[in-house]
């Protein structure tokens, strides 16, 4: 209470010293005031002078001085008509000063040498203390005998302002008055230990004081403003405070937010952002507020260095309570606010630098509650924020959708601001690229939470949004859509899907397009919660890919992922794909367009689009699939041949067979040889390929017809790490070992390969590679005697187990989580998912295996081959090893299986059924090469096998698997020390560290 009354005290000084000025009272009354309510307070102890109406016992001496004629009623009314302090309440008749009548006070202000005695210089340069309020450790700069001071920090406009008011005689009167009320403004600011009733009660009041000064005209008032701007910068800049630094910025922020020109007027008088940026990591978080409402540029802004601290302000804006209801932007709001500023307004690098401060689930649970309830800005603010934030790390997508509340952001929607539509289009953009089951889920949500004219309202951004927006509202609205009774508002839907067609055909802009086909795409499919599309990988598992190798031969899937389980995949997609089919041919011949168009990236998402669609096209009608058969079966042709990625080569073949079913399977009778070829090629891969090549033999009875041209498309590497000797396709990129122990990454786009990632971890030679199903990891044996297990973990390889041996590993292959392991010693290891190694065939020397479902098939070095089975572990010797002297000591170097074939390479390279080498111990074919050379290394693939000889290991020899015939060989340059086929492509490492 003693606090708050020495602040009602000054203020009824610098009241009361206006009232001086604007009446153009005696100066000398003016400093009397001031003079004697300090010295008097010092006599008479804190209590009397605290008292509320001894300021008006001094406004109605002064009063009484000036004007005797007047009564003190009016003067009253003059005060309490200017500012928020009412006194028109008070009974002034009641208040004395202790034992001390009125005429007694007013006697002592006009007898000044008597009562009080002249003051020295001295007093002048430092404040009184006031009670409790004492100024310590702060001096007052010198004043001049006007009562003006020289502000540490220049301001010219308010010099100019004094010498302006020197010049006028008649106004000179007024110098002294305007440095009594400077002296108490100093007081005001500097004024130490206040609670914060204290300081809200300042801010109010100093504040509706410069208020009422800027609404009137003249010189003086002007300097009056610039008499308390100056005396709140010097406290900001120079004050150790505090509370003085919080009142202070309080009182600023205030006067700015109500009026934004002072803001110019503020900088000019020398506000320095440093000295705010100070605050704030002093924890005066009002000072985040005034940064804001100064408008820095965000270079400004960035060279402070303050998003640790606003980071901090913002998780803890559930226990910030603002003392001012007049102070509508709070400290958390405005550190939001320029958090936006920090995220959005510079390069991709900085802005991901600052991203990153900011998107784990602390500081994301923290900016979801700073926006108050109802505010526009706010929210378009934390959209912004949290747009940013999904796409530099998509895993703040789950908490954000649990955290954010949807209502808001809805309400964005339906705003007339073309900014907050945007930002709300994006986030809902954002925000539903997850998996289905909880995006439909969501889309529930915003169905109840928001009106019931939300397909209206989107309806309304496709017409009026530009062409980015319109697609954004064309893909929720047609979402939303899923949600309601088919037939009602088609009219939406098919507003919504004819700008998502229209933007597909025009390729004037290449924005639109991909973004329109990326849509398409993923409409009837999922994501991840990463936001990874995974429609493609749902699709591709539709097709019958199955084998581990071929999922990692395609880009980057966890093939594992939650959301390829989702139960609700197959309704929503068929549901989607039967209302967009039901707009008939002019979507089939848009996809057709888009099939063609010159970027890749349009042309694959429309392919992806017909996939999925063609799900549901089976269903229907002939004559709708009819139609869209003869539209698209001549270009989606084109995907399947080599030369493509794989997974396009696979979605082709299912939109084959989904569309060329029923009356347009007569179309599979043209396929040409090509096509035909491409398919029996791929018929290892999806079991639909080999019922295409079925049905279009028995329409029409063809010949294959087999190309044996190779053509060499890439060459990376070079002899830095030795001898590749190691090579296996992992998350769709190719990984290669080396004699050194490197392992390096290369990502491979056609002809050309990038180095994306070079490591060496393992002591000595990377031998083998393989892939282990649980976790989907890549393994590594080196000479070191360790395996290495190997896990992508956020686009970075971490090694997450070493499997210590006692040999060199020379070979390692896999089933489930076994790990089956050769060593130098030719010894066969499994190890266990506890890591227990145990011996297999311990009375055979091993030589190379291959692991398939449920067996193992081992090569001998006394030429044999033995089968064991992984769950009975029963061993079965099926080729027996060979009794003549001569072919004595030479091993089975190489073992492959094609379908049900196994085929074994030593001095010649043997194949037959799995059933026939049991039952009959013998080859059904045998293929001798050139000399009767050593075969080193096989690879057997749809129509070839390669086959790399001792007596020349620079060359990889191709013969035909059907006729066993020689029918070419490539040269590698060097040695070739590694081999691996995937996709039609035929990969050697060489000894001079040079892949081909």
């Amino acid at each position: 209470m003693q606090k708050i009354h020495d602040q009602k005290f000054l203020i009824s000084l610098v009241q009361l010293t206006i009232i001086s000025i604007e009446l153009n009272f005696d100066p000398k009354i003016s400093s009397n005031v001031s003079k004697f309510g300090c010295k008097y307070r010092q006599q008479r102890g804190s209590c009397s002078m605290s008292n509320p109406g001894y300021a008006l016992s001094m406004l109605q001496a002064a009063g009484n001085l000036m004007h005797r004629e007047s009564d003190e009623v009016n003067i009253t009314k003059i005060f309490s008509g200017r500012f928020s302090t009412s006194f028109n309440d008070l009974d002034l008749t009641e208040y004395i000063l202790g034992d001390i009548e009125l005429h007694t006070f007013y006697n002592c202000i006009v007898n000044e040498e008597t009562s009080l005695g002249r003051l020295q210089q001295r007093d002048l340069q430092k404040v009184d203390h006031l009670g409790s309020s004492a100024l310590q450790n702060y001096q007052i700069p010198m004043t001049d005998r006007q009562g003006t001071y020289t502000r540490r920090l220049k301001d010219t406009s308010c010099q100019n302002n004094l010498d302006e008011l020197r010049s006028c005689p008649q106004d000179n009167s007024h110098i002294e008055q305007i440095g009594i009320l400077e002296k108490i403004i100093s007081k005001l600011c500097f004024s130490k230990g206040l609670g914060r009733s204290e300081e809200d009660y300042t801010v109010l009041q100093v504040t509706t004081i410069y208020e009422t000064l800027t609404k009137k005209t003249g010189l003086k008032y002007t300097l009056l403003t610039d008499v308390i701007l100056n005396q709140l910068l010097m406290a900001i800049s120079t004050s150790k405070e505090e509370g003085v630094i919080r009142a202070s910025i309080s009182i600023l922020s205030t006067i700015i937010s109500r009026n934004k020109s002072v803001v110019e007027d503020v900088k000019q008088k020398g506000l320095l952002l440093c000295d705010l940026a100070s605050a704030v990591k002093r924890n005066v978080h009002e000072a985040a507020t005034l940064i804001y409402l100064v408008n820095p540029s965000p270079a400004e802004i960035k060279t402070l260095e303050l998003l640790p601290t606003l980071v901090d302000i913002v998780c803890t804006s559930n226990s910030y309570k603002g003392g001012l209801t007049s102070l509508m932007l709070t400290p958390p709001t405005a550190s939001l606010m320029i958090i936006e500023v920090l995220v959005t307004a510079f390069d991709y690098t900085t802005n991901n630098m600052h991203l990153e401060a900011i998107s784990s689930p602390r500081v994301l649970s923290g900016l979801v509650n700073v926006p108050r309830t109802d505010n526009l800005e706010d929210y378009i603010s934390l959209a912004a924020v949290l747009v940013r934030c999904i796409r530099f790390d998509g895993q703040c997508r789950k908490y954000v959708s649990l955290l954010t509340p949807i209502a808001q952001f809805i309400s964005l929607l339906t705003s007339k601001q073309r900014r907050a539509t945007c930002v709300a289009l994006e986030f809902f953009h954002e925000i539903l690229r997850m998996p289905r089951s909880s995006a439909i889920c969501l889309l529930q949500q915003i169905q109840e939470e928001g009106s019931n004219n939300n397909l209206c309202v989107l309806l309304v951004l496709i017409l009026e949004s530009q062409p980015e927006y319109k697609l954004i509202a064309a893909n929720l609205l047609l979402q939303l859509d899923m949600l309601e009774d088919s037939s009602s508002e088609v009219i939406y839907r098919k507003e919504a899907v004819e700008a998502l067609l229209e933007s597909l055909t025009c390729e004037d802009n290449s924005t639109t397009q991909q973004l329109s086909a990326s849509i398409l795409s993923n409409l009837g499919g999922t994501y991840t919660w990463t936001g990874e599309p995974y429609t493609v990988a749902w699709l591709l598992r539709k097709s019958g890919l199955k084998s581990l190798h071929d999922k990692n031969t395609i880009r980057n899937f966890d093939w594992s992922d939650p959301s390829l389980q989702d139960a609700g995949m197959d309704a929503w997609c068929s549901k989607i794909a039967g209302r967009i089919m039901k707009m008939g041919a002019p979507v089939f011949r848009a996809l057709e367009k888009g099939l063609k168009s010159k970027s890749k990236r349009v042309s694959r998402d429309c392919l992806t689009a017909i996939a999925w669609l063609g799900c549901e096209i089976v269903k229907t009608q002939d004559d709708l699939r009819y139609s869209a058969c003869e539209i698209l079966l001549s270009t989606i042709e084109q995907f399947v041949h080599p030369g493509l990625e794989l997974e396009e080569r696979l979605l082709a073949c299912l939109c084959i067979y989904n569309y060329a079913s029923g009356k347009g399977m007569q179309k599979l009778i043209y396929f040409s040889e090509g096509v035909r070829e491409s398919l029996r090629r791929l018929s290892n891969i999806t079991w639909m390929a080999e019922e295409l090549l079925r049905v279009a033999d028995y329409f029409q009875p063809n010949k294959w017809r087999i190309s044996c041209v190779h053509t060499q498309i890439l060459e990376v590497g070079n002899n830095c790490s030795g001898a590749v000797t190691a090579l296996i396709y992992y998350k769709g990129q190719l990984y290669s070992g080396y004699a050194t122990g490197a392992i390096k990454v290369w990502d491979i786009k056609g002809q050309t390969a990038t180095l994306v990632l070079d490591m060496k971890e393992h002591r000595k030679a990377v031998t083998c590679f393989s892939l282990l199903e649980p976790g989907n990891c890549l393994l590594s044996g080196s000479a070191d005697k360790t395996i290495r297990i190997w896990q992508m973990v956020g686009r970075k390889l971490e090694c997450l187990e070493v499997i210590a041996t006692k040999e060199s590993i020379q070979a390692i292959d896999t089933s489930g989580e076994l790990i089956f392991a050769i060593t130098h010693s030719h010894k066969m290891k499994v190890f266990d998912a506890c890591r227990k190694a145990k011996d297999l065939c311990k009375n055979k020397h091993v030589k190379c295996m291959r692991v398939t479902p449920g067996k193992v098939y081992i090569g001998c070095m006394d030429s044999s081959i033995q089968e064991i089975s992984i769950t009975s572990n029963r061993q079965q010797e099926i080729k027996a090893p060979l009794k003549i002297w001569t072919m004595q000591n030479k091993p089975i170097n190489s073992i492959a299986t094609y379908k049900d074939w196994l085929y074994s390479a030593s001095v010649t390279v043997e194949g037959s059924s799995i059933k026939d080498w049991r039952r009959h111990g013998k080859p059904q074919i045998s293929v001798a090469p050139e000399r009767k050379e050593n075969v080193l290394a096989m690879r057997v693939v749809e129509d070839f096998i390669y086959v790399n000889c001792s007596s020349s290991t620079n060359n990889l020899q191709i013969w035909l698997r059907g006729t066993q015939n020689k029918v070419g060989r490539l040269s590698a340059g060097s040695k070739i020390t590694s081999l691996l086929t995937a996709n039609d492509v035929v990969l050697c490492g060489t000894e001079s560290g040079v892949i081909k």
